[in-house]
C-alpha cells in the first residue's frame, strides 16, 4: 500500500469523523436506522462505531466520484474487479435482455462505469437531479464509460426498448418509494416500500433478473459481484408472483448489506413511508 493511499485513507477517516460530529440530522438518521434494522442483534456501542464508519465510507465515495470525472478511463478500468461474468453472458444468451438489480453499497457508480469499460454499455435507470446546473455533470459521470442514463421518472418505455435490443438495464432497488410506486417487502425484518419494476418485467416478459452489488476493497479497488439469476415461479396469480420475486430481490440486497454494513447508504430514510415516527424531529 503506497504512502499516498495511506494518507488519503487517514484523511477520509478524519473528514468522516468531523462530518459525523457536525451533522446531527444525518447522524441521527443513521443511528435510528441501525437500531431499527438490527435491534437486539447489535449492541449500542457496536452500532455507534458502525455509524461513524458509515460517514467515513461516504467521504471515500465523494472522493471517488471526483476520480470518475477526471481520471483517464484506462485507470478507472483497472480499479474495478468484476466476478460472475458467466452469469450475465448466460442470461443475455436467452435473447430477452437482462435486468440487473443493484444497491447503494460500496461505490455503485464506479463499478457500473468499470463494467461499461470492460464489457458493454449498460442502460442505467436513475433520477434526474433537481439542480439544473448539476444535471449535465451527473450525466457525464454516468455515461463516461459508455453507459447511457434512463430518466427514472419516465423510463418504462426506454427500459423495454433496451431489453428488446438484448441490452442490459440496471436498476437500484433499495430506496424508499412513494406508496403508489412500490410494494411492501421484508427488509431487515421490517416492511419497506420497494420498486417492483424488475419483478414486473420478469413476470410479464420473461426477462432474467440478476443481482449485482459493489464493495470497496481495502486496496482502493472496487469489486462488482454479479450473482446468478433470481428464480421466478409463474403461477395463475401474477400479483403474488411479482411480490415473491421482489422479496427475493430484497433478500439478496439485505444479505450483501449485512456482509459489509458500513458501505451501505444508511443516511437514507429507508422506512419513512411505513414508520414516519422513526424520523420525527429530523
Amino acid at each position: 500500500m503506497s504512502l499516498l493511499f495511506s494518507l488519503r485513507e487517514r484523511l477520509c477517516d478524519l473528514l468522516g469523523d468531523l462530518w459525523f460530529r457536525l451533522d446531527r440530522r444525518h447522524r441521527e438518521i443513521v443511528r435510528r436506522n441501525l437500531a431499527f434494522a438490527y435491534g437486539a442483534e447489535m449492541d449500542k456501542d457496536t452500532r455507534e462505531r458502525l455509524a461513524r464508519e458509515v460517514f467515513r465510507q461516504f467521504v471515500r465515495f465523494g472522493l471517488e466520484i471526483l476520480e470518475l470525472l477526471v481520471l483517464p478511463l484506462p485507470v478507472i478500468r483497472r480499479k474495478v474487479l468484476i466476478v460472475g461474468e458467466e452469469h450475465f453472458r448466460a442470461a443475455l444468451a436467452q435473447g430477452r435482455g437482462l435486468l440487473v438489480i443493484g444497491a447503494h453499497a460500496g461505490n455503485w457508480e464506479y463499478t457500473v462505469t468499470g463494467f461499461g469499460l470492460k464489457y458493454e454499455g449498460v442502460a442505467v435507470v436513475a433520477r434526474e437531479l433537481t439542480q439544473p446546473w448539476l444535471r449535465p455533470l451527473a450525466r457525464r459521470l454516468r455515461e463516461r464509460g459508455g453507459n447511457v442514463m434512463i430518466n427514472k421518472q419516465r423510463g418504462l418505455k426506454e427500459i423495454q426498448s433496451y431489453l428488446r435490443q438484448n441490452r442490459i438495464v440496471g436498476i437500484i432497488i433499495d430506496q424508499n418509494t412513494a406508496d403508489d410506486e412500490g410494494l411492501l417487502v421484508n427488509f431487515f425484518g421490517q416492511p419497506a416500500r420497494t420498486t417492483p419494476v424488475a419483478a414486473l418485467l420478469a413476470r410479464r416478459r420473461g426477462v432474467p433478473v440478476l443481482p449485482a452489488f459493489s464493495r470497496r476493497l481495502p486496496d482502493g479497488r472496487h469489486l462488482l459481484a454479479i450473482l446468478p439469476p433470481l428464480p421466478l415461479k409463474k403461477t395463475p396469480n401474477p400479483e403474488a408472483d411479482i411480490l415473491t420475486h421482489l422479496q427475493e430481490q430484497s433478500r439478496a440486497v439485505e444479505a450483501w448489506v449485512r456482509a459489509a454494513p458500513a458501505q451501505w447508504l444508511w443516511l437514507h430514510r429507508r422506512w419513512k413511508n411505513q414508520f414516519p415516527e422513526l424520523y420525527e424531529g429530523l
